[in-house]
């Protein structure tokens, strides 16, 4: 048995002559179609034949230094922050409007002071100690500051507390310091004394 070619037969009309179009329809040219001329190119060398070009994709390509994004994540001591990978979903963080300093238990709006699941899933070191965020950054008087470096085992003489103090000061517009200004300030102190040397 042979089989033809179904869509050539239903192609044909009743009668069976060919279809063609009506006389006064338009022929529509190359403008406006979707396969531009340079699109194509020949389906073999030196024949007249031609075919559509395949498009690359950019994984096509293979990188020197090829690295998946989830092995970088938090793939060194203290891990890339959430700014540098792309957070999926709707953004459930009210940054419109301020915290209230007392919250209600019937409040369940996050203003961006809660954990995300990251850091329920995989705590810091500081908030398995109970020390958070908001410890980090409240104003403090600066005998406090020194009493809480002095417990941690941070050897600092007075002179250069008094430095580290009045610099943490002037990056605040208003003089305040917090214990993250104070980290910040000694952070970039080591950083200057490891380059130089």
């Amino acid at each position: 048995m042979v089989l033809r070619n179904y869509d050539d037969e239903q192609r044909k009309k009743p009668d069976g002559s060919e279809p063609s179009l009506p006389e006064d329809a338009e022929i529509k040219t190359n403008d406006g179609s979707l396969l531009k001329d340079e699109d194509l190119v020949p389906k073999e060398p030196g024949t007249s034949e031609k075919t559509p070009k395949t498009l690359t994709r950019p994984t096509d390509r293979v990188f020197a230094d090829y690295r998946t994004t989830s092995s970088q994540y938090n793939a060194t001591v203290g891990g890339l922050p959430a700014a540098c990978y792309p957070l999926y979903g709707v953004p459930t963080i009210r940054s419109d409007i301020p915290a209230p300093r007392i919250r209600r238990i019937s409040d369940r709006t996050n203003y961006g002071d809660e954990a995300n699941a990251y850091a329920l899933l995989c705590p810091s070191v500081f908030s398995e100690k109970g020390v958070y965020e908001r410890d980090f950054f409240k104003t403090r008087p600066k005998a406090e500051i020194a009493r809480i470096l002095r417990n941690i085992g941070v050897s600092i003489s007075d002179q250069n507390f008094e430095e580290v103090w009045k610099q943490a000061c002037m990056k605040h517009h208003r003089g305040e310091v917090c214990v993250e200004s104070i980290r910040n300030i000694l952070d970039e102190i080591q950083a200057s004394h490891t380059k130089c040397s």
